[in-house]
């Protein structure tokens, strides 16, 4: 147990004496570049153009429906055949059993 740990400790002691990076160099104290006046570009004013109007107009709110919302309702659970009904004779009576009297 000894000899592992002893060879892990020099294993991460090698590595470590492997990764040392250089000294770094002193940054210099003046790193400025004077830039010549005759290459500096003259502000010239640009002509200003007309910015074109992107804006849509409002859209308009929706006209209100020709139908009630309940009786849309009524019609919608028509269409899909929620509100099927028995006619009235056999009405309480599942359609997987026969009336009693029959």
């Amino acid at each position: 147990m000894r000899k592992i740990a002893l060879l892990t400790l020099a294993g991460a002691l090698a590595l470590t004496a492997c990764d040392r990076k250089p000294a770094e160099e002193p940054q210099p104290a003046n790193n400025m570049i004077e830039v010549p006046e005759e290459s500096i570009p003259a502000n010239e004013a640009e002509a200003t153009t007309a910015v074109p109007n992107n804006t849509a107009e409002e859209p308009k709110p929706a006209p209100p429906p020709s139908v009630s919302e309940t009786q849309q309702m009524q019609d919608d659970a028509d269409a899909t055949g929620l509100t099927a009904r028995l006619p009235d004779d056999s009405s309480g009576v599942p359609t997987n059993q026969v009336r009693q009297g029959e």
